[in-house]
């Protein structure tokens, strides 16, 4: 049977009030009564002792006043609910005491520290449940959700005119977020309702340490502002663990052991591991296992802030945060940067994705470090296939924009090459093929001058992947042929692979099938032996367009689910959102109407949240060509116009498969329309904005 719970959190996590709706929803099971005991201001075992016999309102009668209260307690059903109870665990063995000695009693306990004895059951209070960041608000909905309810609750407390608008509702939802769902942090923002509203709020969260002040006067002086708070939590540290609480500030997202202690001790003169568990015992850190049993230590932001500012205050803040982007900078561009094409690329892919924030914060130092330029240049280049591969292609770019604005890139002609290919590439996968193709001619040319041939390759392979993109297949063969014989000759296998690929789609372009599957099959053959799963799914997908293109649907199919299988776990969003697209072809050839509309669809909604226009026009061209074959020819033709303007606008052209599809589908269309029909057809659908177009789609399910 429980009979001590501690519930555990930071200041501000609501412990107090959680554990006084506890009593309040067990009370009946205790005859005798719950008794709270407010702890904030006591430091010893004595005022322990002597605060419960107040609110016990048991008095000394010539013998230590413990074995009075034990005497008082020893038959009865009751409950003590010990709050604030961190700065008083040497006395936890008096509770052992209690319970050993009085058994119908229990103990709820509030502490920002375990206790540590026997019995205990620790329950960590989680922040309140967080607005979701994605989707549509739905004012009702929201509502309803723990940490805007809260606000909203004080928000009226202190203007009783406030309500929670469609104006407003983005503005208190992310405050929300901001503010780690800490109910104190939520409240005191509310409050500040009176005089400014939620945009205005939310806009000064920056310095939410000290936007966040001013809470009722009749409570303790630590819940009176956010700093409080945490202050009453450092000055619970000894020197040590303020210093590693400090400078694991300069983390965002958390860190794992490895990397406090490359960071945060210099000069090895902390016990990294017991440190940590203390901070963890103090609630300051979260301990969070990740899926290799690895553990992560993560600080929630409003916590974080406050340990900034004690970093600042130590003078240290300038050396950490150089530490922290040399430690990220060294493992991205030395390791992740090479092994994410290769067998052990998941594993990296997942590093990187875990450690995003850690990441923007090596880019952001980079980028306002004197000499950092050469820094950041390595640090785009390496970043460029996780970008792809996870989706960050826009924000890739955005870096690349920044890196490249540098004077120190534009006078370092290899540095200046790399970010150019970087830049390059990205924006070949967010569909701005003239803009890719110009930077990635740009960084031939440098490379060429400097005659750096090992880097020569992955340009002339950019230049002819973004010749495909624009349906100039011929042009492209002649640079992916040179690429493909300096891969070889410099033994970069997984990039011969990619490159025999696309030598393949040449081919298919060109109109020549046969000679297409001989290559990739080749490319295929040999990349087996390579143990990676991308480079795999990225042949079989190829054979599968090639099948399709030929009528051979069923094995088209075949192949495009192997794609789904191989890389169902790995968060290839944009390969996924393609397979699901491809999908719907051989769907719609096998007479599944139904589920072809319902991969394009699938596919359509998983390019809009990558904001990758080619594939919207894609999967647009797909539901048209579905449109043509349930007979409606006109929406098709509008469908298809609109789709082929979108295309056209990022500079590219219908992949070769895809160029076959669209054919066959104007073929159908023709058929069905007169010339004065088609026309007016096509130019409605050349009039549409890409969100109009997206309109039309909706509207026609």
């Amino acid at each position: 049977e429980v009979r001590l719970i501690t519930l555990l959190g930071p200041g501000g996590t609501g412990k107090t009030r959680l554990s006084l709706q506890i009593a309040q929803d067990v009370l009946e099971n205790f005859s005798k009564g719950a008794f709270f005991v407010p702890l904030a201001e006591d430091t010893d075992s004595g005022q322990l002792i002597a605060r419960i016999a107040q609110q016990l309102e048991v008095r000394e009668g010539g013998r230590p006043l413990l074995e009075t209260i034990i005497d008082y307690l020893r038959d009865k059903r009751v409950l003590l609910i010990l709050d604030n109870f961190e700065q008083l665990v040497a006395a936890s063995p008096v509770i052992s005491n209690l319970l050993a000695a009085a058994p119908q009693v229990k103990i709820l306990v509030s502490s920002r520290i375990a206790l540590n004895v026997r019995g205990e059951h620790e329950f960590p209070v989680p922040p309140l449940e967080l607005p979701s960041p994605a989707g549509e608000i739905i004012l009702d909905q929201l509502a309803e959700n723990e940490s805007v309810r809260l606000f909203v609750e004080r928000a009226t407390a202190a203007q009783p005119s406030f309500a929670l608008t469609n104006a407003n509702a983005s503005a208190v939802a992310e405050i929300c977020r901001h503010l780690d769902g800490l109910p104190l942090a939520i409240e005191l923002a509310a409050a500040r309702v009176k005089i400014l509203p939620p945009h205005a709020i939310l806009a000064r969260l920056g310095d939410r340490l000290k936007l966040l002040s001013g809470g009722a006067r009749d409570l303790p002086a630590r819940h009176q502002t956010l700093r409080n708070a945490l202050e009453w939590s450092y000055s619970l540290l000894k020197p040590d663990q303020k210093s590693l609480y400090a400078r694991l500030g300069v983390f965002t997202g958390g860190c794992t052991l490895e990397a406090a202690e490359a960071v945060c001790n210099p000069d090895d003169n902390l016990d990294i591991l017991e440190e940590l568990s203390t901070l963890v015992d103090n609630s300051l850190l979260r301990q969070v296992e990740l899926g290799e049993g690895e553990p992560r230590f993560i600080m929630l932001e409003t916590i974080r802030a406050f340990a900034l500012e004690k970093l600042v205050e130590s003078g240290e803040a300038t050396a950490l945060q150089e530490r922290h982007a040399r430690y990220f900078g060294k493992l991205i561009i030395d390791r992740a940067g090479y092994e994410l094409y290769s067998s052990n690329g998941l594993y990296w892919l997942n590093w990187l994705e875990r450690e995003l924030d850690n990441v923007r914060a090596t880019l952001d130092w980079s980028l306002s470090s004197p000499g950092g330029a050469d820094f950041a240049a390595g640090l785009v280049w390496s970043l460029i296939w996780f970008c792809y591969r996870r989706g960050y292609s826009s924000e890739g770019r955005t870096w690349t924009a920044r890196v490249l604005s540098l004077p120190a890139i534009q006078a370092d002609p290899h540095s200046k090459a790399l970010v150019l290919i970087a830049d390059g590439m990205l924006s070949l996968w967010v569909g701005e093929q003239e803009a890719g193709l110009a930077h990635l001619q740009e960084g031939l040319a440098i490379e060429q001058r400097l005659e750096n041939e090992p880097m020569l390759a992955p340009l002339l392979l950019g230049n002819g992947v973004a010749l495909i993109n624009m349906g100039r297949d011929r042009e492209a063969r002649p640079f992916l042929e040179q690429a493909q014989a300096l891969f070889d000759q410099y033994h970069q296998a997984y990039f011969k692979f990619f490159t025999m690929v696309h030598l393949g789609n040449v081919e298919l372009g060109l109109g020549n099938p046969d000679k297409a599957r001989l290559l990739i099959e080749e490319a295929y053959t040999q990349a087996r032996a390579y143990n990676e799963s991308w480079i795999l799914s990225f042949a079989l997908n190829n054979l599968g367009d090639i099948a399709r293109v030929q009528g051979q649907y069923e094995q088209a199919h075949a192949y495009y689910q192997d794609c789904e299988a191989i890389l169902e776990d790995t968060g290839d969003r944009g390969d996924m959102a393609r397979f699901a697209h491809s999908l719907g072809y051989t769907a719609q050839y096998e007479g599944d109407l139904v589920r072809a509309e319902t991969q394009f669809r699938k596919s359509l909604a998983m390019f809009r949240r990558l904001g990758n226009r080619r594939g919207i026009a894609e999967c647009m061209a797909g539901l048209a060509s579905l449109r043509a074959r349930q007979g409606q020819p006109k929406w098709s033709a509008v469908m298809l116009s609109a789709a082929e303007t979108i295309l056209k606008g990022t500079g590219g052209a219908w992949w070769p498969a895809d160029r076959v599809e669209v054919e066959r589908n104007q073929a159908i269309i023709r058929s069905a329309l007169s010339d004065a029909e088609f026309a007016a057809a096509q130019v409605k659908g050349q009039a549409m904005t890409l969100e109009q177009a997206l309109t039309f789609v909706s509207e026609n399910r």
